[in-house]
């Protein structure tokens, strides 16, 4: 009998709404509850995307590097492919974080599911809430590369005198050099795009010294005897080392465990130490 004031088609469209909602409330194993993981996704695909650095020697460059090699051995310990996704450095590092790790670039590509060389700095990390950053895997530091006939020692840059050096341009050593004594370096400085590019003016001979990281002259003078290695003699330069990883989603926990897990791996079996050595570098442990 129907409630008073309540006519049977009423309460039929009643208990079809209560039916409904308690459908749609209840557990189930429609798609939006089983969405796969990050990590899943990458193992259903088989392909783990990784974003490198174009124009990075010696780390990425021309299909090669240590950061592809790593790539692979990544990709290799998760059970999958690696296939990069090459690209050019933004203007600054968030940047690059937004277009290949968290949003994808306006111009249709990315973003990746992990972005290779991002940096492992506290302070840095705090400021990026999209961003999980994990697995340091080296140290890099700025060095010194000199021509041994025209610079035999270089405990201060006042033994440059007016000799020609370089240094890729907007960086911390280029503004360290050009405001420098007055600025007395700014005319003998030759600022370029890279520090490979520095590195290959000192290994001309156009240049007498050169300001890069480490890796960068490790990998471009080698063993060649003409040319020595040192650390800055300026002290901001000589402190200014930073550790090197990955940066993957700020949601991707199973992802950024799995990777933390293998890069552990790799350092440890000295399998990172073997493919930086391969590229002329020294490993230096983060």
């Amino acid at each position: 009998m129907p409630i008073r004031g309540i006519s049977v088609f009423q309460m039929t469209i009643a208990r079809s709404f209560i039916v409904l909602l308690l459908f749609l409330l209840a557990p189930t194993h429609g798609a939006w509850a089983d969405d796969p993981t990050p990590l899943e996704k990458i193992r259903n695909a088989g392909v783990l995307r990784v974003a490198l650095y174009n124009n990075f020697p010696p780390f990425s460059h021309n299909g090669q590097g240590i950061d592809v090699d790593i790539a692979e051995a990544l990709a290799t310990k998760l059970g999958v492919k690696m296939a990069p996704l090459w690209f050019d450095a933004d203007e600054n590092m968030e940047d690059d974080l937004r277009n290949m790790v968290w949003k994808g670039h306006y111009l249709g590509y990315g973003p990746a599911d992990v972005l290779m060389h991002a940096p492992i700095d506290r302070e840095y990390m705090t400021k990026i809430d999209k961003v999980r950053f994990i697995a340091p895997y080296h140290r890099e530091r700025y060095a010194v590369g000199r021509l041994l006939d025209k610079v035999p020692v270089c405990e201060s840059f006042d033994q440059l005198g007016a000799l020609a050096y370089a240094v890729e341009g907007d960086t911390l050593a280029a503004s360290i050099m050009l405001s420098r004594d007055g600025g007395r370096f700014r005319e003998t400085m030759k600022a370029y795009k890279t520090g490979s590019e520095a590195v290959a003016a000192l290994r001309a001979g156009s240049v007498a010294l050169a300001i890069a990281l480490q890796g960068e002259l490790e990998n471009g003078i080698g063993n060649d005897q003409r040319f020595a290695i040192d650390l800055p003699p300026d002290p901001i330069l000589m402190k200014r080392q930073w550790a090197i990883g990955l940066a993957v989603k700020a949601q991707s926990d199973d992802l950024a465990d799995a990777l933390q897990t293998a890069m552990n791996e790799l350092v440890a079996d000295g399998s990172v130490k073997r493919i930086m050595q391969k590229y002329g570098v020294q490993h230096r442990q983060p």
